[in-house]
C-alpha cells in the first residue's frame, strides 16, 4: 500500500446528508490505468447492507468511484 492511500484509511465516509455511512477500509485502483475505480467501506452496524445498491460482503461495501462526490478530511458520497 502506498503512503498516499494510507493517509486516507479509516477516514469517515458520509452520505449526501452528512450521515455517517462507514469508514474507508481500502482504495480500489484500476491496474491498467492507475485510476481509482472505487473504495471499500467498513459500513456502520446501523445500516442494513442488504439494502445498499452496491456489492457488499462481511459488512464491507464496494462503492464505485462515480459515487464519490468529495475526498477530504471525510469522504462524501453523492447519495
Amino acid at each position: 500500500m502506498s503512503s498516499f492511500s494510507g493517509e486516507y484509511l479509516k477516514r469517515p465516509v458520509v452520505d449526501a446528508n452528512g450521515e455517517l455511512f462507514g469508514h474507508l477500509a481500502d482504495i480500489i485502483v484500476e491496474t491498467r490505468s492507475g485510476e481509482i475505480a472505487g473504495i471499500l467501506v467498513d459500513v456502520v452496524a446501523e445500516i442494513d447492507v442488504t439494502k445498499l445498491p452496491w456489492p457488499t460482503e462481511d459488512g464491507f461495501c464496494q462503492v464505485p468511484a462515480q459515487e464519490i462526490a468529495q475526498i477530504g478530511s471525510r469522504i462524501m458520497l453523492r447519495r
